[in-house]
């Protein structure tokens, strides 16, 4: 099942992906928001087809195939992030490896960089990478107030700062390379198996005790709503299992045995 968003909102993550690559920003975005406003700014993506692509390819990009790469580019954006129903990218003509994979697929594609999210989850990686940005002045004030003294050779605040700013803008990167890599696994890429996103219930067997988890991406996790990250002890033993599967847990306590008794989502 498709995120309900629309066209307009699907460019603006689409946009913000591209931070890292501010050039290939100022070529692209220009170029997919033509076919944003083709297809209509407030119209659900997941109303999107692939005869929509190829009318528009046809009546807007012949003379310009130069044209046909951001929007792959984008298309395929939205079928990682599960945006449209389907993966629009075949409606392009580019041959079989053109991309557009979505769920597990979208890793390979990925070389293994994909970074896997639900959906409120990439809105928060978004709202990071916005608050993270935001700190850019304040670091910038410590720096020039410290850089008043003239004597660089031993100026702790200065030195201080400029590892503040370091930090930062190692921390803005590493939140936009994973948006740029960001993949959501649709439930019907999942087949019943657990993966981000699912709640999965689960009977300890030792203790004939159960419990529900929420697998997540390690950004999102909380505890207290039982939301696990899937790079955690459980995370990593129950993703990619379904009902039936008994798993186990390499607990720091030691090994725990439990059977997936439900999985949704």
């Amino acid at each position: 099942m498709a995120e309900r968003i629309t066209a307009i909102e699907a460019l603006d993550h689409f946009e913000n992906s591209l931070a890292l690559e501010p050039e290939k920003a100022r070529v692209e975005v220009p170029v997919v928001a033509r076919f944003i406003a083709f297809v209509g700014n407030d119209r659900q993506m997941s109303e999107v087809r692939a005869s929509d692509v190829a009318r528009y390819v046809k009546e807007h990009l012949d003379s310009s195939p130069e044209h046909l790469e951001p929007l792959r580019s984008f298309l395929a954006y939205a079928s990682r992030l599960t945006f449209t129903e389907e993966n629009l990218v075949p409606a392009l003509h580019l041959g079989p490896n053109a991309g557009g994979a979505r769920g597990r697929n979208a890793g390979q594609e990925l070389g293994g960089n994909a970074y896997h999210v639900t959906f409120d989850g990439l809105k928060r990686l978004e709202k990071q990478i916005e608050e993270e940005k935001s700190r850019r002045p304040e670091i910038a004030q410590k720096l020039h107030d410290a850089m008043q003294d003239k004597d660089f050779r031993e100026n702790a605040p200065l030195d201080a700062a400029r590892d503040e700013q370091a930090h930062l803008e190692a921390r803005i990167r590493d939140l936009e390379n994973r948006l740029r890599n960001a993949v959501i696994i649709d439930e019907d890429s999942k087949g019943g198996r657990a993966n981000v996103g699912s709640v999965v219930k689960l009977l300890n067997l030792k203790a004939n005790k159960e419990q529900v988890i929420t697998l997540v991406s390690p950004t999102e996790v909380d505890p207290a709503n039982g939301k696990v990250s899937v790079a955690s002890p459980i995370g990593v033993a129950v993703i990619n299992h379904g009902v039936g599967d008994e798993v186990t847990v390499n607990a720091p306590s030691g090994p725990m045995t439990f059977r997936v008794l439900e999985v949704q989502g």
